[in-house]
């Protein structure tokens, strides 16, 4: 079970923080731009989870399944690049760029909040998180694109695990950086912020998940569309669940 673990990290912390933002923002009473509702969070994050829980159905049922064909000929040629990538520390330094710019963008959103209701912005992020892992690896599951680094002779055999090669579309590390980046910049937005803070949130939402998608490339773990889309995927979520929660949107207590 070490790849699902894998697979998830850190939708496990994601999903815990969640929950306890969720109801600790609740006990809060400040005024703040954006607001939360009991039954609307309590319908997102069971939407989350109905999602992870659809694509760990999916990969236990795709267990079964014969590996996929390997032909350079059902590659596009958009992302052929990716066939002859592959780079270690390139993977590596994703998973750590992960890790810094989700703490950046919670130190971000949580200090323009200025005292007021801090858990609140860490709970809207978590959710936009929640619900692009889920979708993500629901999707992965159902499209099981091989990875480019299975087309690349370079790869050592040792390097490949049966039912992680065939998970490309879409990538998670680019759409879940999209998700908890654009979900800052919005919150920042949507705020009394200076409007310098406010573009540097923005450049600084577009740029981590661009370098993202770069280093999965790199990598040699996924292929171009999949970044791509990953991105677009995350943005969107990143800007949305905010977006439903502006003060005044239905919440209670403004």
């Amino acid at each position: 079970m070490q790849h699902i673990a894998a697979r998830t990290w850190p939708g496990a912390t994601l999903r815990a923080i969640c929950i306890l933002a969720v109801t600790g923002a609740h006990l809060l009473n400040a005024q703040t731009q954006h607001s939360l509702l009991l039954p609307r969070e309590a319908a997102i994050t069971a939407t989350g989870f109905a999602l992870i829980g659809t694509g760990t159905w999916r990969s236990k049922m795709n267990s079964h399944n014969a590996p996929a064909v390997i032909d350079l000929a059902n590659v596009p040629l958009l992302d052929r690049v990716a066939t002859k990538q592959w780079s270690l520390p390139a993977h590596r330094t994703s998973n750590a760029l992960f890790g810094v710019t989700a703490a950046a963008a919670l130190c971000v959103a949580i200090a323009n909040q200025q005292g007021e209701q801090p858990l609140l912005p860490v709970a809207i992020m978590a959710e936009s998180s929640l619900l692009c892992m889920g979708l993500t690896n629901t999707v992965k599951e159902l499209a099981r694109r091989p990875r480019p680094y299975l087309y690349n002779p370079d790869v050592p055999a040792s390097i490949r695990r049966p039912r992680e090669d065939e998970l490309s579309f879409w990538s998670g590390h680019t759409a879940n950086t999209a998700a908890i980046t654009f979900s800052c910049a919005s919150l920042v937005q949507r705020s009394d912020a200076s409007p310098e803070l406010k573009t540097a949130t923005w450049l600084g939402a577009a740029v981590a998940p661009a370098a993202m998608g770069y280093l999965r490339v790199r990598a040699g773990r996924h292929f171009p569309t999949d970044v791509l889309t990953g991105y677009a995927v995350g943005a969107l979520l990143g800007i949305v669940v905010p977006y439903f929660h502006r003060s005044g949107n239905g919440a209670l207590g403004n």
